[in-house]
């Protein structure tokens, strides 16, 4: 059974692949770079869907973990590229802060890691809007050693530990009322625990949350120098996501406008585009009908999230 639905996964994982390659050819040096995030996205969920399914033939055995060389610098930009996406869904800023220098090359199981990180800043990203997620890495070396420290923190919701809640399981509860399966924290336990390592969180009801963990890898070729330097990244910007300036009196009503920043929100991209569509044919739109159209063109579809929410929040509403 699970054979027919991983199919069914697949296929539609596949067709974004493929236009995702035909775009590259005539793409723009900006949107090939979102281009290259999409397919390393894609990547990503087939390769968790293979495992879903071996998990399946095997009898659902404990995870298992397979260290191997892992260039750690590549590994954490791929997660800041995602981390962008999931932030700039609900106007979040995300910062990266680490260490001035981490080892390029060490012998760990980069994909538990990458998917325990990724379960964190997702589930920070779910219950933060207008506020900040962190991603912050450091390292020390010990007799050939690498010492990591991770933490993803957030301005979000919170939770009250003082009355002595479970946090994995209040956080599952809330977001099975709000439609999730709340299953990353729980996997993210899991993960580290077969690591050999633990989750550990603060949290205050209202000022949000922090999961950190540690992680300790042996360093791969100890001949070379200094571990190179980290790239420093700005964060997606210092303040909310820029107040577009279309005039509000070319675009249409609070209803549509809510109905677009709702498409923007879930990346619906043939959505927009018959949104888009339904609104051409008034002279009075072209304006907003122009800019969104380019704005799809780049995929940017945290900017058409904001220019309809910020315009239409301009009337009060």
């Amino acid at each position: 059974m699970l054979g027919y639905i991983g199919h069914d996964l697949r296929a539609p994982l596949a067709t974004i692949r493929g236009y995702s390659t035909i775009l590259l050819a005539d793409a723009p040096e900006k949107q090939r770079k979102m281009l290259h995030t999409i397919q390393r996205s894609v990547k990503y969920q087939l390769g968790l869907i293979e495992e879903l399914l071996e998990y399946t033939k095997s009898g659902l055995r404990p995870l298992a973990i397979k260290p191997t060389a892992t260039d750690l610098h590549i590994l954490l930009d791929d997660i800041y590229e995602y981390a962008i996406a999931l932030s700039t869904q609900q106007n979040n800023r995300f910062h990266y802060v680490s260490s001035d220098r981490l080892p390029r090359q060490i012998e760990i199981d980069g994909k538990r890691l990458q998917q325990v990180l990724l379960n964190l800043i997702s589930n920070a990203a779910k219950f933060t809007r207008d506020g900040v997620i962190t991603l912050s890495v450091t390292a020390k070396s010990e007799c050939g050693i690498c010492v990591l420290k991770f933490s993803v923190s957030d301005t979000g919701v919170g939770i009250d530990l003082d009355q002595n809640v479970d946090i994995f399981c209040a956080f599952k509860k809330i977001q099975a009322e709000s439609g999730s399966t709340g299953l990353g924290l729980i996997i993210s336990q899991r993960i580290l625990s077969a690591m050999g390592e633990s989750l550990s969180v603060t949290s205050a009801l209202g000022k949000g949350t922090k999961f950190s963990f540690g992680l300790s890898a042996p360093v791969i070729d100890l001949s070379g120098a200094d571990w190179p330097a980290v790239s420093k990244r700005e964060a997606v910007s210092d303040g909310q996501l820029p107040r577009p300036h279309v005039p509000r009196d070319t675009m249409p009503g609070d209803q549509a406008l809510g109905e677009l920043a709702d498409l923007a929100l879930h990346g619906r991209f043939s959505d927009i585009e018959s949104w888009i569509d339904g609104y051409a044919s008034n002279a009075d739109y072209v304006p907003f009908t122009t800019r969104l159209r380019e704005l799809l063109e780049q995929f940017d579809f945290p900017a058409i999230h904001a220019l309809a929410l910020h315009n239409r929040d301009d009337l009060g509403t």
